[in-house]
């Protein structure tokens, strides 16, 4: 699943400096053997595809109620925040999006098809980082495209958890950017609960999809851990 960055201390080579992501992976989506490329690309093309088609699907058949306490606007300029458990249904939420959206997500090549599910949504940049310094450096830039208008989504507890435990990378984009964090709760009535470390709950078609949306959460130097507590409560963590 997409993931902005994960704050936990990052992995150190056999010389004491740190392991970047690049690195640590094997195969990344930009580094697959030239040789092999194609038949990749269709094939994680056909996977994106076929997600995004049982996504419409959901989108179509089910009902989607959309509640407060926060601005109800799903294209308000914001950094969205959710649990990473929320990825599924978020898709059917967001099938299209309706304003310039920019995103991080993990660079394993297994991550292809939902790149691809990104793009068909619209998605107007995808930055490949997860820890190290090429996490750093696309919080950084993300914190640039997010000041200059383009909103995001970020699950805090990812991309390996512990679930439902803040990493504060989503707070230093809102220090940086000075836009808001406006926590979401989606959850859908019929799903398949799905065993990984997030306890996924995948969506299934005709179901009652709700979306919560809290008050945005505007962070400075001098809110910084309050904000972090804000978020929790308002995710139900706390």
């Amino acid at each position: 699943m997409p993931e902005v960055m994960n704050m936990n201390p990052p992995r150190t080579d056999r010389h004491g400096g740190q392991a970047s992501t690049r690195n640590t992976l094997r195969f990344r989506v930009d580094n697959v053997p030239l040789l092999i490329r194609p038949l990749y690309l269709a094939v994680m093309w056909i996977g994106g595809v076929v997600l995004y088609l049982y996504y419409a699907l959901c989108r179509i058949t089910s009902r989607i109620s959309i509640e407060g306490p926060g601005n109800r606007d799903l294209t308000q300029h914001s950094i969205f925040c959710m649990w990473h458990e929320s990825w599924w249904s978020y898709f059917v939420v967001f099938l299209r999006y309706r304003s310039a959206h920019a995103m991080i997500s993990h660079p394993a090549a297994y991550m292809k098809p939902f790149h691809c599910v990104f793009q068909l949504m619209g998605l107007k940049r995808l930055l490949l980082g997860s820890s190290g310094d090429e996490g750093k450096k696309a919080v950084n830039e993300l914190a640039k495209l997010v000041r200059q208008g383009w909103s995001t989504t970020i699950s805090p507890d990812g991309p390996k958890g512990p679930a439902r435990s803040l990493k504060k990378g989503v707070l230093h984009i809102a220090l940086q950017s000075g836009v808001p964090i406006v926590p979401l709760a989606i959850s859908a009535s019929h799903f398949i609960p799905i065993p990984s470390w997030d306890s996924k709950k995948h969506p299934l078609p005709f179901s009652r999809v709700k979306v919560v949306i809290h008050e945005a959460i505007h962070v400075d130097s001098q809110n910084f851990d309050e904000s972090a507590a804000r978020i929790m409560i308002a995710l139900g963590a706390l």
